[in-house]
């Protein structure tokens, strides 16, 4: 599991999952032991956590950036973008969104934005 840290900077209060407490703009909020969640942002749609475990997606481990090799890992997806994150111990992800519900993530032990195909054809 890893804890999320999330700063609401936008013009609307978001929802967690499907609650009703509303997490109101200009506060930073702590969840810990998160796992997988959804974060509801009005006017821009929900950002989905994703706890992948132990699970690596295929083609984003390289040894030479030692962090895509550790042992648990998470996705975010919003917006149709991704991003993909590994950790050893308690894994730490901060998150903001600014003003027009922007979203910006930092992971302590390591991210980046990746592409996943949300619908394919066969």
């Amino acid at each position: 599991m890893y804890d999320v840290t999330i700063t609401n900077n936008y013009i609307y209060p978001f929802f967690v999952d499907t609650g009703n407490q509303a997490f109101v703009p200009g506060q930073t909020y702590q969840f810990k032991g998160w796992g997988t969640h959804l974060i509801h942002v009005a006017g821009m749609g929900d950002i989905n956590f994703i706890d992948l475990g132990d699970r690596k997606l295929p083609g984003y481990a390289n040894p030479k950036i030692p962090w895509t090799n550790s042992t648990w890992g998470g996705l975010i997806r919003y917006c149709g973008l991704d991003a993909y994150f590994r950790y050893e111990g308690g894994g730490q992800v901060k998150a903001v969104l600014d003003e027009v519900g922007s979203l910006s993530l930092h992971f302590d032990q390591g991210g980046m934005p990746i592409m996943l195909e949300d619908l394919t054809v066969d």
